[in-house]
């Protein structure tokens, strides 16, 4: 799962606490997620993009 994660997402602590607790909830169905944020997306995107090629070449075909 992708997540991209504006200035919102790190504006209060419980908007941070949120997106941990989702993260481990969806771990613990054996959802991978990957975060980034809007300024990684917009700055460094050939970045993100090998981030989630990386992550997708690990997969194995079920």
């Amino acid at each position: 799962m992708l997540e991209v994660d504006g200035d919102s997402h790190f504006m209060s602590q419980a908007a941070q606490i949120y997106d941990l607790e989702r993260t481990r909830y969806l771990s613990r169905l054996g959802i991978d997620v990957l975060r980034f944020t809007n300024q990684e997306v917009m700055h460094n995107l050939d970045g993100v993009l090998a981030v989630i090629m990386e992550r997708v070449s690990l997969i194995t075909p079920s």
